[in-house]
This record gives C-alpha cells, structure tokens and sequence, in this order.
C-alpha cells in the first residue's frame, strides 16, 4: 500500500512539473512576439525639394507581403477609403528576420505577387510606387516606409481646343515593362496603351492627361504614339512622338498644338537650357 502510495506521489509530481514546464513554454512563445507599426508614405520629386504627403493622395490601392526565409507569411491589401488606409499593425515573432514588399498603385483591385514578380491587375500600368526592407522585429518595432515611384509619367498638354467629337485619347509606350520583379525591377517588355477619357477639359477646351509607364532609373528614349478617337472608335487625330525621354520617377511633359493640322513657319535662336522634361512641339 505505502509502495502504490509514494508510485501515485511520484506521477503527480512528475505531472505537475510538466505542466509548468509547459505553461513555461507557453508564456516564452507568447512573449516572442509583439507588434510592429508600418505605415507607408510617397514622395514628389521636385526639381530642388522633396516632399511628402499622405499616400491616399496619390494611389488608392496599397498591397503588402511579408516574407520569412522566402516564404510568404502574410498578405495585406487596402483600398482607399478602408480605415487606416496606408498604415498596419502586424504581430510578427521578434526573434526572426522577415523582408516586406509593398506597393501602391491606381489600379481597380489589388496586385499580385508571385515567384518575386509583382503583377497588376490586366498588366495594366498606374500610377505606382514601392517599397521593400528586410527588419527583425526585436529592434523594429516601426517602419516609415517612404516608397520610391517605379513608373515614368507622359503628359500631354494641347493647346488647341479638344473637338466636341474626341471622346478619348490611347497612349502607345514602345519598348517599356508593365510588371516589376523585387530583385530587378522592370520585367516583361511590352509595347503598353493606356487610355484617358476626355471626360473633363479646361475652361478654354484644352485637355492634359498623365499616362504611365514602368522604365528604368536611368533616362531612357521610347516613341510615343497618341491617338484620338471619337465615342464609335474612329481616328480624329493621331502623333507619334519619337525619342521621349523617360525615367523612373521623372515626368516628361509635351506641350502644343494635338488637335488641330495647321501649315507654320519656325525660327531657331539659342538661349537658356530649358528643363529637359518639357518639350513644345
């Protein structure tokens, strides 16, 4: 009887040191982690300053991965008007080391990412920015993320009067990308449209429509078709523009006469440089 007794006493022992252990190892566990702050933030790049504004006054999409040991480990996507559009708070694990990829865009739904390519929704090319780090949460406990713009930016400015039948304009970009790889930024060479509805124009019926278009980080020339077309898809006008200078992060503003074919005369003098971005024409 004393035998099975002091066997019992043993077992509850044994038992009860396991089950510290094991609340010991629970509370280890759950003090590994802890919340990180991310919140997200574009730059202008202006010709002397840089400032910067709220990311819902630029894009209206914003797609975050975090990655561990090249393995997505979570996935978060905001649209404009979501509360807290363009911050998150993640509970990560502070003893290990992830890379975050993000970025903002114009596009109708979120992007995707896969095998390292980031893919926008129809290939289609927005306004768009990103950002990428690689933290451990045990020292970053907040990330400001200022996120670089990956797309050149065309505008077009007429200063003839838009036709009462011009219903749209269609921007063919040669030789650019429309995907973005983390590692090597612009991927898949394609030869893009992108398409701006004359929906609006300005008080003296001239219009400006941006379009975008993902280059390289150093100044790049590509010819630029833009066509007008009327509300059934005919032909109004169109110019193709040859070696247009374009980079990552630069607009390149061509200004003149779109619309209207007139017969002109021209005369050349030289003076100061003007900024290389904006070309009359």
């Amino acid at each position: 009887m004393k035998k099975k007794l002091l066997l019992a006493a043993m077992a509850c022992a044994v038992a009860a040191c396991s089950e510290d252990k094991k609340n010991d190892e629970i509370i280890t566990r759950e003090d590994e982690f802890l919340t990180v702050e991310l919140s997200f933030m574009p730059y202008t790049v202006e010709p002397v300053t840089r400032t910067v504004t709220g990311i819902a006054d630029v894009v209206t999409q914003l797609d975050v991965w975090l990655y561990e040991n090249g393995s997505e480990v979570a996935a978060f996507h905001q649209a404009a008007g979501d509360a807290g559009f363009g911050s998150l708070a993640v509970t990560l694990n502070k003893t290990k080391t992830y890379t975050l990829y993000a970025v903002g865009h114009r596009a109708g739904s979120a992007a995707t990412l896969a095998d390292g390519i980031i893919t926008f929704p129809d290939d289609r090319v927005t306004h768009s920015m990103y950002y990428a780090t690689t933290f451990t949460p045990g020292s970053t406990t907040a990330l400001a993320c200022l996120m670089e713009r990956i797309v050149a930016a065309f505008r077009l400015e007429t200063t003839d009067a838009v036709p009462s039948d011009a219903n749209r304009i269609v921007v063919t970009f040669s030789n650019v990308f429309n995907r973005w790889s983390v590692t090597a930024g612009g991927v898949n060479p394609v030869n893009s449209q992108s398409t701006v509805n004359l929906t609006s124009v300005r008080p003296d019926g001239t219009v400006a429509c941006t379009t975008y278009a993902i280059v390289t980080n150093a100044q790049t020339q590509h010819d630029i078709t833009v066509t007008a077309l009327d509300a059934d898809g005919n032909t109004l006008q169109e110019r193709t523009f040859n070696d247009v200078p374009l980079r990552n992060g630069y607009r390149t503003t061509y200004r003149g006469v779109y619309f209207t074919d007139t017969n002109h005369t021209a005369t050349f003098s030289i003076g100061e440089w003007q900024e290389y971005d904006v070309i009359e024409f």
